[in-house]
């Protein structure tokens, strides 16, 4: 098996990533629903008539803040101003190829000849939310109305408030409020800016709210989030 002393690290991220959060990982703070089984594979949390729930869960998976060059790992000093390896805290300063993430053609923005591209912080790691499908099954009556949100809480080391940042607004998006006799619905929300999540001290929130009116139940499945990840 081959060996090395420093570690392989790579710019251009994986795309395919998912992560299903299964209702037993989502939280009613309204205590308006309760856990059950249908038989062998379904899981669910489930709503009565007339009750409003708002599901929370955490995207507890691996995040990161991203690692700076150190003279004790990576020798290279090209494009440093500091006279140490880079990407370093320095501004200006990046690896010896000072190349973006992926391969060409790049825009002039990003285009190492023209810019000289020379990042000050260190590649995007960890992952990078892109979409996530929530999944509910609407009985006998049209919801009332069905909201989700996806958040990014930041607490600094400091004391201070925490700060809070909306990756998905909390909205409609799209989710269906029509009965699916029976059907489980499979809806996709996407992420309008998709980034890298690196900051110190994050917590990531999913949100999904549901009202039934009078006759009318709902079964919560949970939420599949599609990621890019890269944590070498």
């Amino acid at each position: 098996m081959s060996h090395t002393r420093n570690r392989w690290s790579m710019d251009t991220p994986n795309t395919d990533g998912q992560i299903f959060i299964g209702a037993a990982h989502f939280k009613d703070t309204s205590t308006n629903a309760t856990y059950a089984s249908a038989g062998a594979g379904l899981f669910t949390l489930n709503q009565a008539a007339s009750k409003a729930s708002t599901y929370f869960s955490e995207i507890s998976e691996i995040l990161r803040t991203g690692m700076l060059a150190t003279a004790a790992l990576n020798q290279e000093q090209f494009g440093t101003a500091a006279l140490v390896p880079g990407p370093s805290g320095v501004a200006n300063t990046s690896g010896p190829l000072a190349l973006p993430g992926g391969f060409p053609p790049w825009t002039n923005s990003v285009n190492p000849t023209v810019s000289g591209n020379l990042p000050a912080s260190s590649v995007g790691k960890g992952i990078e939310i892109n979409w996530f499908d929530v999944i509910y099954d609407i009985e006998a009556v049209n919801l009332t109305t069905a909201t989700c949100g996806l958040t990014k809480t930041t607490f600094s080391k400091t004391a201070a408030a925490p700060t809070v940042t909306n990756i998905v607004a909390l909205a409609a998006n799209g989710l269906p409020v029509a009965y699916s006799a029976g059907v489980a619905q499979r809806t996709r929300v996407a992420v309008t800016t998709p980034a890298f999540v690196t900051s110190d001290g994050t917590e990531i929130l999913l949100n999904v709210n549901l009202t039934t009116p009078a006759g009318g139940t709902s079964l919560f499945y949970g939420v599949v989030v599609g990621v890019s990840f890269n944590f070498n």
